[in-house]
């Protein structure tokens, strides 16, 4: 199948007001209303239905204020364009090319989140192009709503497309986000353990993230893309490479190599996450806090 990406100009061009300090040409402040509503760049599949979002968020007024803001930006923004969305195109092809295999990781998700329907077609995955960052990987988030989900991929400007994997990896974390919300017991299993922990996940969390999205975070990452499930279908290795983690991206591989076996366990044996999944995943948490 083909996966529902969507490579947007004018969501492109939202992001590049926010990112840049083009939204300064106008009085109306455009880089605080996108940053301070980022989602309405992305929601909807279509131009107007995003004004449509814009309008409800702002008001009519502010909604006209918005659309002569952008005016002026308009010839700088589709100089950029011409070759950013050459790229982005290109970045379309990796994830689509890899579209069985996405598949495959998504059937293992479903299965260790007891959750057996799910369209991956009614998911759109907006390709972003980023024009200030100079990361050498990509960087990827979800948006979750009862009636309207999504996945945005934030893709730095000049990054070429890879020979490796790990980045599908990426994508299929922030769809097991997604799926994992469809198991409402999951998820006030999660909302207990953070809760009973609170003191424990405010220390690690560090006020970057909500505890709850950093213990999800942990839990995710122990399967995929730094845990087994990307060994088995994307020939990552499972390395220990962290003694003592100090952020979000330590912790999450320190957990993956740990609970590697008993990740093994659960995929292989179709098993869902359960009570005892989440008490190994605490025990080595609280085994590593310093």
């Amino acid at each position: 199948m083909r996966l529902a990406i969507i490579v947007s100009r004018f969501s492109n061009l939202l992001f590049f007001v926010q990112k840049t300090n083009q939204g300064c040409l106008a009085g109306f402040d455009l880089q605080k209303h996108l940053a301070d509503n980022v989602d309405i760049s992305f929601y909807g599949k279509s131009e107007s239905e995003i004004w449509k979002q814009i309008r409800k968020s702002i008001g009519k007024q502010n909604t006209e204020q918005f659309k002569k803001a952008i005016i002026p930006i308009g010839p700088i923004f589709a100089s950029y364009w011409k070759k950013a969305s050459k790229n982005l195109l290109l970045w379309e092809q990796y994830f689509q090319d890899d579209g069985k295999l996405f598949e495959q990781v998504i059937f293992d998700i479903k299965n260790l989140s007891g959750v057996k329907n799910f369209s991956l077609s009614k998911i759109p995955i907006y390709l972003i192009s980023d024009p200030n960052s100079n990361d050498k990987d990509i960087n990827a988030w979800f948006s979750w709503m009862p009636k309207q989900s999504f996945v945005v991929v934030e893709i730095p400007f000049e990054l070429k497309i890879p020979n490796r994997l790990f980045q599908l990896g990426i994508l299929t974390h922030e769809f097991f986000h997604l799926i994992l919300k469809q198991n409402k017991n999951l998820v006030l299993q999660i909302n207990q353990i953070v809760e009973e922990n609170k003191e424990l996940f405010e220390k690690l969390a560090k006020g970057h993230i909500s505890n709850k999205m950093f213990f999800e975070e942990l839990l995710i990452s122990s399967f995929i893309p730094e845990g087994y499930l990307g060994e088995k279908h994307l020939g990552f290795k499972v390395v220990a490479d962290i003694s003592s983690p100090e952020d979000l991206l330590d912790w999450r591989r320190l957990v993956a190599f740990e609970i590697r076996q008993t990740a093994e366990q659960y995929i292989n044996n179709n098993r869902q996450i359960d009570k005892e999944y989440f008490e190994r995943l605490m025990e080595i948490i609280k085994q590593n806090v310093k």
